[in-house]
């Protein structure tokens, strides 16, 4: 009798050493190499990840900003990174997009998920097409593809971190276990395990801010400028005649000055400090930081590091040593997303 009891302790214990295994795995920041579960949030992942500045209901403006806060799961072991660190802006893009959806291409270019064509989709997919202009700046407007658009954007790079080689990873006890009871077969068995392990890894990601505006051109404003910066990327035309191109003579309308990390201290500083005069219009601008390096050490020093400015997922397939469940598995997850994708 009492060595029953032993045994049935034994095995209490080992069951509850494994579930707190299991549990101790679980976290909601940045860690490379975790899984998500891409579904979990699909069409709203900007809830959990900073990536734009949205006015959230019930966010009060002085809560600590986080570049992500979704559960994720660690499933590999003998996981190594390389990181890299830099301070100060690094880039000033202009980016020209024929339409609103080449404008969301852009504006999340450095987000890739694997299986998707379209990783904004998974971010705002979700959203009226109100709540994405206002959040983008720009006043709504119910024919948005009948404009162009020019997405003006400072980066600042804070943190680069790479998965360094997924070969040499293996998959946690606990998961080899899932994986060997799994029947790939049987697509809601699948799907029950997406929701229990995942269906990505984080293979990397940025982190940093960036602050942003997007003007909204008549088509032949835009085709003028398109042709100057094609001569300027030769060498044949003047760089300082930018700012001509901006001008309202072109443009339709000029959007709001928005920042990454959704800071309003930041966002505020700069409607104020960074005004353009041209003619009779005074108007916030990025492309004064262009002329004047005074304005943009200052707007240096108050952008934070609460955005998640890119970020790498690939499917969980490195999880399967057997490349039929491999293949399977990933085409599933693969299939789910172009379906949601195509339904957003």
């Amino acid at each position: 009798m009492c060595f029953k009891i032993l045994v049935l302790c034994f095995v209490v214990l080992f069951c509850s050493v494994l579930c707190d295994s299991e549990e101790d795995d679980l976290g909601y920041s940045l860690t490379i190499g975790n899984a998500i579960d891409v579904f979990a949030n699909y069409g709203d992942l900007s809830q959990v990840a900073q990536v734009v500045s949205a006015d959230y209901e019930g966010y009060d403006g002085n809560e600590e900003i986080v570049p992500f806060n979704e559960r994720n799961i660690r499933v590999f072991v003998r996981v190594t990174s390389k990181e890299t660190t830099s301070e100060g802006i690094t880039d000033m893009d202009v980016l020209l997009c024929e339409t609103f959806d080449d404008l969301l291409d852009a504006y999340f270019r450095s987000f890739r998920i694997e299986g998707t064509d379209k990783p904004w989709k998974a971010f705002m997919g979700d959203w009226i097409n109100d709540e994405i202009m206002r959040t983008m700046g720009l006043e709504n407007d119910s024919k948005p593809d009948n404009c162009c658009y020019v997405l003006v954007k400072l980066s600042k790079r804070h943190k680069t971190v790479e998965l360094n080689n997924i070969n040499t990873v293996e998959p946690k006890e606990y998961i080899k276990r899932a994986i060997d009871g799994l029947n790939v077969s049987d697509v809601a068995e699948v799907r029950r395990f997406m929701k229990s392990y995942g269906t990505h890894y984080i293979d990397s990601y940025v982190t940093g801010n960036f602050i942003y505006q997007i003007f909204k051109y008549k088509r032949t404003g835009y085709n003028m400028l398109r042709a100057y910066i094609r001569l300027r990327n030769h060498g044949r035309a003047k760089p300082d005649n930018l700012r001509f191109y901006f001008s309202s003579y072109f443009l339709k309308q000029v959007g709001d000055i928005r920042i990454a990390s959704g800071n309003k201290t930041t966002e505020s500083w700069a409607r104020k400090n960074l005004r353009d005069v041209q003619y009779l219009y005074s108007r916030p601008s990025l492309l004064r930081l262009y002329y004047n390096p005074v304005l943009l050490n200052k707007l240096t020093e108050l952008m934070d590091n609460g955005a998640l400015m890119g970020i790498g997922l690939n499917t969980l397939r490195p999880l399967f040593k057997d490349k039929y469940k491999a293949d399977k598995y990933a085409e599933i997850v693969e299939n789910d997303l172009q379906l949601w994708e195509n339904n957003a």
